[in-house]
């Protein structure tokens, strides 16, 4: 079946939307939590994790496992979603989230089976999945290396450091993805340090480079499979999304980067998501 026929993103489209449920569902029982950007990259996890990496949940530490990081800490609750709809642990661990003594914290923890590195202080995850790519080199395996990063994280200056350590050392079996919404946790990125021209400043690092509608199920998948752009280049995917992505009053606004959640608010929430086809 060729990738982007419309069964498989028919499916694709399906996990998405139990990612966003999910999201929902989580941060209900933790009572509050960042929505917004876990919203944002519901569609880009769910064609990572049902397409494109090649995982086993039953061998967690498998060492030809592609790794995935998600550097953008704060979208736990969507992580944890995609993680469980694969197979690393019970769904019914998505009730426990934040909860004491839970297997989650609000941001991604090493413990758990299939995080490959704990992350939420922002600019760190770049760095490392440098390293994990040059690992990779140096021992002769093919895994990829694939980090998504939040556009507000981009003012961290380490991931500079990164991308130029990237580029010098060629490393095309990397591909860092940001979750351009635009919004960060008190205003709109623009108007906290502005980061455009985005693209041209990744291509001037030795990046090749790609934008993306990041809710374009077709178009996430094509670009994820002409991975690596170009030789002897580590790839850059821009994701244009939307911040709270399928629930209107969620969308779009910094203060659904992080809120409450109960229950009249939850069911408002599910309501417009709807159910999976």
């Amino acid at each position: 079946m060729a990738s982007n026929s419309e069964a498989v993103l028919t499916e694709l489209r399906n996990e998405a939307l139990h990612v966003r449920r999910n999201i929902w569902r989580s941060l209900r029982s933790a009572g509050s939590g960042h929505v917004g950007g876990s919203s944002s990259a519901a569609d880009i996890l769910a064609a990572l994790y049902f397409h494109f990496l090649n995982l086993r949940a039953e061998e967690p530490n498998w060492p030809d496992r592609d790794r995935f990081v998600l550097s953008k800490g704060h979208a736990n609750a969507a992580l944890a979603s995609v993680l469980a709809r694969a197979g690393f642990f019970a769904d019914s661990h998505l009730d426990d989230f934040y909860g004491y003594d839970t297997l989650f914290g609000m941001h991604p923890d090493i413990k758990l089976d299939g995080v490959e590195m704990s992350t939420g202080g922002l600019g760190h995850g770049l760095p490392v999945s440098v390293g994990m790519a040059i690992g990779a080199r140096l021992q002769k395996r093919a895994f990829r290396t694939v980090v998504m990063l939040g556009d507000g994280e981009l003012q961290e200056g380490s991931n500079w450091e990164a991308a130029m350590a990237a580029s010098h050392m060629k490393l095309s079996s990397l591909t860092a993805i940001v979750d351009y919404n635009k919004i960060q946790q008190s205003s709109r990125t623009d108007d906290v340090l502005a980061l455009e021209p985005l693209a041209d400043k990744w291509r001037a690092f030795g990046w090749a480079v790609r934008e993306i509608d990041g809710h374009d199920m077709a178009e996430i998948v094509n670009t994820l499979d002409a991975l690596p752009y170009e030789a002897e280049k580590p790839s850059l995917l821009i994701a244009h999304t939307t911040k709270g992505k399928g629930v209107s009053f969620a969308e779009d606004t910094y203060t659904w980067h992080q809120n409450m959640i109960d229950d009249d608010i939850y069911a408002k929430a599910l309501g417009e998501l709807g159910e999976p086809s």
